[in-house]
């Protein structure tokens, strides 16, 4: 009975796996012959099948998670002396929301000030992240840490300082180019 239970299961996540390929195939398939020539009809394809790729491979891996086949990666590894591949996993996770973030303030109307203000925050918090644990900073001697902060505050301090410049040469242009207005009412 249950030898008959495990060859059901490994079957389904067979079938499943064929499904995940076959799917990516499909999406491969229709990049390589259209190349977005058709816009968002094709771009809607591509997403689908990518989409369903991801779920229908999901019940195989977590299969192969569970039968040894495969490393977890998300699974807390003591023996690593700069964080584990959970804590790995969670930074790389919240990197990818913080630039969906991102993402999504193209799309939304926001004043411009605010919208760069927010831009440059998360990508503040971005590059933390990615210094303290993928560059390992955060395991670092205070001594080197040290070393490398005051740099990073001489460097802001010269953008404070050419900040102004660059808003008077942008002020500038916006007074020598005409409007689109403006423009238009020249030809008419």
């Amino acid at each position: 009975m249950e030898q008959t239970k495990n060859k059901e299961i490994a079957l389904l996540n067979m079938v499943q796996a064929l499904l995940a390929g076959g799917s990516l195939v499909v999406a491969v398939w229709a990049v390589a012959t259209d190349g977005f020539k058709s816009g968002t009809d094709t771009l809607f394809l591509v997403m689908v099948c990518l989409l369903l790729a991801l779920v229908f491979s999901i019940g195989p891996m977590m299969w192969a998670t569970q039968q040894g086949l495969i490393a977890n990666p998300l699974a807390a590894d003591q023996s690593e002396a700069h964080g584990g591949n959970r804590e790995n996993a969670v930074i790389w996770i919240a990197l990818l929301v913080l630039t969906g973030i991102e993402v999504l303030l193209a799309y939304v109307h926001l004043n411009i000030t605010l919208m760069l203000i927010i831009l440059m925050g998360l990508s503040i918090i971005k590059a933390v992240l990615i210094v303290a644990y993928f560059m390992h900073m955060k395991f670092e001697k205070m001594s080197f840490i040290l070393t490398i902060v005051p740099i990073l505050v001489v460097l802001l301090c010269l953008f404070v300082v050419f900040f102004p410049d660059g808003m008077r040469v942008k002020n500038l242009r916006s007074t020598q180019v005409p409007s689109l207005e403006e423009q238009q009412a020249a030809e008419k």
